[in-house]
């Protein structure tokens, strides 16, 4: 036979009674915060997959914002060029080029050459386009200005892109870049590495990695450099005439400068045949521009599309998320009655359990 002792009752009831107290506290704290579990004790498995969720949250929201920045980037590097190509370079370019060959309109040469210099100017100066503080066509050195025009010259980052290229680079401070082999680059060596090797990585949710040698694997990230000069062309060709829209338009206003009406023997002073050469490598140049232009548009609809892939992550995340760490509110409020019921009848039942004091018995 079992004795029961009303110490033991008392011990256990306070027992039940806080356990029963907890119970409604915990369900009143789901209610209020929608939380399936507040600690990590409560559920460890859950905690543990939840943070992991909260880290690749938290990375596929940061690399959208950067796909997004990138994005409106090469959409305005597009617009620009589509301002330029189907534009500035046919008002300004190509109308005054036919119009000053047109052996009627010789008398209006100076005019067309103004034009045509005014338009390798709006060109250099749509191609220094900003977005947000940064110049849109620099390349990976995008806080200073890329393009200038010197001396009758274009320049991208201080090198002429059509002359002195067998020259020796010299930076800013005088220091001349070697190449792997040692030997100091020339300016046309320069040129060929900023249009070709002149990246700016950006990590847009392809699996963003480093190397051993602490560099960027090029396959997990997206290069966000728009490199100027391989936009718009450099170099000279093999009759030496530049490659580039802007520096044609240049060179034709200095040809039709020269005409000399007065000079009835060689009014062109020998240029009227360069004249029509470079007419015909202007239409060469504004076809390749125009591939460059075609390039910008295929990175653009890209980066579209990998924006939705990202949008499309962070909200399967997002919903496993709530799926391990938010209730039912309908399910917290059954919960929450019972629990209240419960703990309504642990109390009624202490009005039996806990034995009557002097002063009660009074009463």
């Amino acid at each position: 036979m079992t004795r029961i002792t009303t110490n033991g009752t008392l011990f256990n009831y306070r027992y039940n009674l806080m356990t029963t107290t907890n119970q409604l506290n915990k369900a009143m704290t789901q209610v209020m915060t929608q939380r399936s579990f507040s600690t990590y004790a409560e559920n460890p498995a859950g905690a543990t997959r939840a943070f992991k969720i909260h880290s690749s949250l938290n990375a596929t929201r940061a690399q959208y914002d950067n796909n997004k920045t990138v994005t409106s980037k090469f959409e305005t590097a597009w617009s620009i060029m589509d301002g330029v190509i189907n534009d500035l370079t046919h008002e300004l370019g190509k109308v005054p080029a036919m119009e000053g060959l047109n052996g009627t309109n010789l008398d209006n040469l100076d005019t067309q050459a103004q034009i045509l210099r005014s338009g390798a100017e709006s060109i250099i100066q749509s191609l220094n386009g900003r977005y947000d503080q940064d110049f849109i066509f620099a390349g990976s050195d995008n806080q200073k200005a890329p393009f200038a025009i010197e001396n009758g010259h274009v320049t991208y980052r201080g090198v002429k892109v059509d002359a002195e290229l067998d020259k020796v680079y010299h930076d800013k401070d005088g220091n001349p870049i070697k190449a792997k082999d040692g030997h100091e680059m020339t300016n046309q060596e320069v040129l060929d590495m900023w249009a070709k090797e002149d990246p700016l990585y950006v990590d847009i949710g392809l699996g963003f990695q480093l190397d051993d040698d602490g560099k960027v694997v090029k396959s997990t990230a997206f290069d966000a450099s728009i490199s100027g000069i391989k936009v718009l062309g450099y170099g000279v060709d093999d009759d030496g005439d530049p490659k580039n829209l802007a520096s044609i338009m240049l060179r034709m206003a200095e040809v039709f400068e020269s005409y000399d009406p007065e000079n009835k023997g060689d009014p062109w002073k020998g240029n009227e045949e360069e004249a029509n050469r470079l007419i015909n490598k202007f239409n060469d140049a504004h076809e390749r521009m125009s591939d460059a232009h075609s390039e910008l548009m295929a990175k653009a609809n890209f980066l579209e599309a990998n924006g939705t892939t990202l949008k499309n992550t962070f909200d399967s995340l997002n919903t496993e998320r709530q799926s391990l760490e938010n209730v039912e509110p309908a399910d917290a409020v059954m919960a929450l009655s019972w629990a209240q019921l419960c703990y309504s009848a642990a109390l009624q039942v202490g009005v039996n359990v806990i034995p009557q004091s002097l002063m009660d018995y009074m009463k």
